[in-house]
């Protein structure tokens, strides 16, 4: 099979019914859609089961106990998908009709030091989101942090077998790994070629994970610490490797880390101290604001 699309979908069952319907008008049998329930109470099984019994796609369902985001993307690749290249389409996003059609003529491009395709997204009024790509091909570091770089929400159609070997799971106690760990991970493996066309499209809706990067941040606090931590590491320029420096520095006073754990996995262990008073005066409230969710999350455990 060509293609595997995983959806992670938590009490979505009002939007999944548009993303189903999307799936059955791209009408072809080369591709399997692999949703995973994690761990919904509204309608979603009885919507899953209706859609098993109808038999309009090659469709699997997985259900599983709330345990975040990353943990059921992993789950999806843990049962052994079919399609040789995969793609993770978030619930309330949906393809465009001719996105299988696009995605066989533009794998066909591929080069030998590329893994799989990037496409454009746009709201439901047509307008994309972010910007257009400026490389024909480009590695994830070059795609957000080049000077030639792109902006806003990108859709990946990656080879399974990469997608499978790039996740990390989420730390104990947490839900989410920031997707750009993954991404990260990929690098070793090759490029993406790059496609200025809109293959999806979706609103951001007031339940979705971007809707609050605080309480996200507070309730996935070594997740966030980990991304930035691994892109210290990469080739960033001055100017991106300070602002991720404070992104890193703010994370790690709000989950309360040593300064021996700080410093330990830090490339550029001057510059790091020398940022630390300007985080802390340019961040505070963020840095507070993440500490209260933290402490509310730790006394809500124990009652």
């Amino acid at each position: 099979m060509l293609l595997s699309i995983i959806t992670p979908t938590f009490n979505r069952g009002y939007c999944l019914e548009k993303l189903y319907e999307s799936l059955i008008s791209i009408g072809s049998d080369e591709f399997e859609w692999i949703l995973v329930d994690d761990g919904s109470t509204d309608n979603t099984v009885l919507l899953a089961g209706k859609w098993q019994e109808q038999k309009n796609i090659n469709f699997r369902f997985i259900k599983q106990s709330n345990l975040g985001k990353t943990n059921a993307v992993i789950r999806a690749f843990n049962s052994d998908p079919t399609g040789k290249y995969s793609v993770v389409l978030d619930s309330d996003d949906i393809l465009v009709p001719d996105a299988l059609r696009l995605i066989k003529e533009k794998l066909i491009e591929l080069q030998a030091d590329e893994i799989g395709l990037s496409f454009l997204k746009s709201d439901t009024k047509g307008q994309i989101i972010g910007s257009e790509f400026k490389l024909a091909s480009s590695s994830y570091i070059d795609l957000y942090f080049g000077k030639n770089r792109c902006f806003g929400d990108k859709l990946f159609v990656i080879k399974t077998s990469v997608y499978k070997n790039s996740l990390v799971p989420a730390y104990p106690g947490e839900k989410l790994i920031p997707e750009g760990v993954m991404y990260l991970n990929m690098q070793i493996w090759g490029k993406f070629r790059c496609i200025n066309r809109i293959i999806y499209y979706g609103d951001y809706l007031n339940d979705g994970l971007s809707n609050s990067i605080i309480k996200l941040a507070a309730e996935n606090i070594n997740g966030f610490i980990l991304e930035k931590r691994m892109l210290q590491l990469e080739p960033l320029s001055f100017t991106d490797s300070i602002k991720n420096d404070i992104k890193y520095l703010c994370y790690c006073l709000a989950g309360k880390k040593s300064w021996k754990e700080i410093f330990l996995y830090s490339r550029n262990k001057v510059l790091l101290g020398l940022l630390i008073m300007p985080t802390c005066i340019l961040s505070w409230r963020r840095i507070s604001a993440i500490r209260d969710i933290i402490s509310e999350k730790h006394i809500n455990q124990k009652l």
